[in-house]
Formats: C-alpha cells, sequence, structure tokens
C-alpha cells in the first residue's frame, strides 16, 4: 500500500515538473541524412532534401521536452565549426551512411575527432546507421567493428545506442520505429542525469562566451598594433621626404549620414529636374517662353503648387513622401487622323512595273507535242469509239458485252 502511494506520488511530481529544455546537435558525413532525419522527426517529407549549408535549427516537443536539434553541415570545410556548438548540447545525434563503404574510415575518424572533444565527452550518444534499405548497406554488427565503436565510448565514458534506420520510408507518425526509439533512449538518458549536464552546459558556456570575448579582445589589440605600426611609418616617411602628414580629427557626430534611402534621393532629383524645367520655360529658354505655355500646362502648375501645402514643404524628407509630377497627355502630343481628302490630294505613287521579260517564260524553250499513238491508221485516228450494246447476261454464262 506504502509504495503505490510513492508511485502516485511520483507520478504526480512528474505531471506537474514543467517541460525541460533540451539542445542536441546532429553531426556526421555530408550526404549521410541529417536533414531527411530531422524532417522526418518534424513531420515533413523526407525526400528531395538539399544539402545543408552552414546549419539548420529545428524545434520540436517530444514528450515532457522541448527539443532544440541543431543540424550542421557536413562538409570538410565547414566540420570546423561544430565546436562552436557543443558547449550547449544535451547529446549527440551522429548519423552514419551505411551503404557508403568507400567512406567508413572517414566516419570513423570523424566520430573519433567528436567524442574525444572535452565538452563531449561524458554525454550520451546515439548513433543512426541510416540508409538500411540500400543494397550492400551494412548491418550493426559490422558498423561497431568498423567504427571500434565500443572502444571509442569506453575511452570517452559516454553512453551509446547504436539503431540501424532509414530515414525516408516515412515521416510523422510514420517514422521509422528505430529512429524513434532511439530519440527517447537519448532523452531519457539525458533525463536520468539531466542536473549535473545542465550544470555542466551552464559552465562550458559560459567559458566559451569567455574565451570569444578574450580572442575578439585579442584581435582588436593586434588591429590597433598594426595600424600604431602603419602610422609610424607614414610617419617616418613623410620626414625623410620633408612634407607634413594631415592628422585625421575625430568623427564629427553632428555630421548628417551620407547613406539615405533611395527614394528620398529619387524625389529630390525628381523635383530639382522639376524646377528647372519650370525655370527654364518663365525665362523663354529653347522649349519655348512664358507666353508660349497653354493653359493646359498653367493649370498642371496651379495644381501641382496648390498639393505643395507649407506644412509638407517644412516637414524633412524622411517623414513626408514627395510627390512627382504627373504626366499627361497634352495637344501637343496627339496625332490627328488622316482625312479623306487629304488622303485624295496625296494618293501613294503606284509600283513601278517590272522589267520585260521577267518571270515570262519562254515557249520557244518548250518542246513541240506530238499527238499519242498511232496515225497511220486513219480508219481509227480522230474518229469517235463505236457504242457499247448492253446484252441481257444470264446467271452463270460465259457472254459478254461485245462490241457491235
Amino acid at each position: 500500500m506504502f509504495s503505490l502511494m510513492a508511485n502516485c506520488c511520483n507520478c504526480l511530481k512528474r505531471w506537474r515538473q514543467p517541460a525541460r529544455k533540451v539542445t542536441l546537435v546532429m553531426v556526421g558525413l555530408d550526404n549521410a541524412g541529417k536533414t531527411a532525419t530531422v524532417r522526418g522527426i518534424q513531420g515533413e517529407n523526407p525526400e528531395d532534401v538539399a544539402p545543408t549549408v552552414g546549419f539548420s535549427k529545428v524545434d520540436l516537443k517530444q514528450g515532457k521536452f522541448e527539443v532544440t536539434i541543431f543540424d550542421l553541415g557536413g562538409g570538410k570545410r565547414i566540420r570546423g565549426i561544430w565546436k562552436n556548438y557543443y558547449s550547449e548540447s544535451f547529446g549527440v545525434v551522429f548519423v552514419v551512411d551505411s551503404s557508403d563503404v568507400k567512406r567508413i574510415q572517414e566516419t570513423r575518424d570523424t566520430m573519433a575527432e567528436v567524442l574525444q572533444h572535452p565538452r563531449i565527452a561524458g554525454k550520451p550518444v546515439l548513433v543512426l546507421a541510416n540508409k538500411q534499405d540500400r543494397d550492400g548497406a551494412l548491418a550493426e554488427a559490422d558498423i561497431i567493428e568498423n567504427l571500434s565503436l565500443e572502444k571509442l565510448v569506453n575511452e570517452n565514458k559516454c553512453l551509446c545506442q547504436i539503431e540501424p534506420c532509414s530515414a525516408v520510408l516515412g515521416y510523422g507518425k510514420k517514422t521509422d520505429k528505430s529512429i524513434r526509439n532511439g530519440l527517447n533512449w537519448l532523452l531519457n538518458n539525458i533525463a536520468k542525469d539531466y542536473e549535473a549536464i545542465s550544470e555542466r552546459v551552464q559552465k562550458d558556456t559560459a567559458e566559451q562566451k569567455a574565451q570569444e570575448e578574450q580572442e575578439k579582445k585579442e584581435r582588436q589589440e593586434r588591429v590597433r598594433k598594426i595600424r600604431e605600426e602603419r602610422d609610424r611609418q607614414e610617419k617616418e616617411e613623410a620626414e625623410r621626404e620633408g612634407r607634413t602628414l594631415q592628422e585625421e580629427g575625430p568623427d564629427n557626430p553632428a555630421m548628417p549620414s551620407p547613406f539615405q534611402p533611395i527614394g528620398n534621393v529619387i524625389n529630390e532629383q525628381n523635383e530639382e529636374k522639376f524646377k528647372e524645367e519650370k525655370k527654364r520655360q518663365r525665362e523663354g529658354g529653347p522649349e519655348g517662353g512664358a507666353g508660349n505655355i497653354s493653359e493646359e500646362e498653367q493649370e498642371e502648375e496651379e495644381e501641382d503648387s496648390e498639393r505643395q501645402t507649407p506644412e509638407s514643404r517644412a516637414a524633412p524628407p524622411d517623414q513626408t513622401k514627395k510627390k512627382t509630377r504627373k504626366l499627361r497627355l497634352k495637344r501637343k502630343h496627339r496625332v490627328d487622323p488622316l482625312t479623306d481628302q487629304t488622303a485624295l490630294e496625296s494618293p501613294p505613287p503606284p509600283p513601278p512595273p517590272p522589267p520585260v521579260g521577267w518571270a515570262t517564260p519562254k515557249m520557244s524553250r518548250l518542246p513541240k507535242l506530238e499527238p499519242l499513238g498511232d496515225t497511220r491508221r486513219s480508219e481509227f485516228f480522230g474518229k469517235p469509239l463505236p457504242p457499247v450494246a448492253n446484252r441481257l447476261q444470264l446467271p452463270n454464262s460465259d457472254t459478254h458485252d461485245v462490241i457491235s
């Protein structure tokens, strides 16, 4: 009875506990299937996945855990950024392409480098032997032997579980059971030692931030020394040549920024062009004097002047949106259609006649046609054929139509 009450109390405490936040890193060689695995867990279609450039972050809810998975790219040039995510990770998911036997040695070296890192050693590791659906894929025992998994795990004191799976067989609720079992195993082992791992993550994160700040200060110090050395060399050269250097003064905080929005610059240019055009028209430039301005143009100028109120003129260009001049169709731009009278007055000239003999065959070149048949028999040549006599023909008889 007492044990039953204790179990009920423990279940109630677990139910009331808030969701724990866990961060996982998913690593492995390129084309191992890391992104497809994450998308399958997330409930998306894992097929037609592009290679990951850099990293991608995925947030999902798994039971009582709020899981954040960092899917890190597996290319050789990008593996150097993996160490920046080790400090905040509670566990590691290492994805292996079990069908790529040629790169199994490279996979072993990469896994050894990950597990031997001081910020990963001692944390639980899940190994997913992906692509088991392909021909020639290594079995679980072969992968353990080729990767020397037992030796690496024992040396770095990491809890490890290997799961043969295939990420493309399903997604969401139909995800491969091996992937779900492996993820549950990883989260359960993190939950058993959550407090200790959480303290270690906080400590490693603080140390990494302090290290990054120290590196930043060192870079600034190196840049400062390089600038001082450059200024000293320039000063010595100026003294040898007998010229003076102009000292650069401090930056003036009241100086306006030279970078402005492109919309303001375009509006200012349009306003300047419009003012110059109005000034030219009033002074009687080549486009026409003040007396040649039509009534429609005057009305447009009056409308533009009415639109520009004193408040809009006084407001800065960043707060008010300046209006440009609206183009309208004027009478001088119109083209009148041709009337019948104008068409009759100026008819189009007729096309010139073709040259003589052009496109006309010469009949003398054709051979002389001769009548068909034999013309020596005058009794048949040139006379019509005699009529055909239709006689009654009985069935199954040998009689035929004859010429009478």
